[in-house]
């Protein structure tokens, strides 16, 4: 019976000690190049490197473009004149986004 008991305690020492090391691994998404330069090291994040979409007002509305069609995909019902100054000063210029998710948080904080 003791040696059933010494058994399992050690199987899960082993398992607890195998996933504190796997949890404290660097996520994959982040790769570091270093060059041919002592010292120099730089990250590269491989998930998107580029934005995808561009949020601007078109016709007095926000609107959404596709940078890579340069089409207009979305015009919300939502007016740039019921925003604050700071945010209608962005739209003008474009707010750029990467991926669906920030552009879905983007137009919530906007149109709600």
């Amino acid at each position: 019976m003791k040696k059933m008991i010494i058994i399992t305690g050690v199987i899960v020492y082993s398992l607890f000690a195998a996933a504190m090391i796997a949890d404290s691994k660097e996520p994959e998404c982040a790769v570091e190049r270093v060059s041919a330069e002592p010292y120099v090291v730089e990250t590269v994040k491989s998930a998107e490197k580029t934005d995808r979409y561009v949020v601007k007002i078109v016709d007095k509305k926000i609107a959404v473009e596709d940078i890579e069609s340069g089409k207009i995909i979305r015009i919300t019902e939502t007016l740039a004149s019921t925003l604050p100054d700071g945010d209608r000063k962005l739209l003008k210029k474009g707010i750029k986004v990467k991926n669906d998710k920030q552009l879905r948080s983007l137009l919530e904080d906007f149109c709600s």
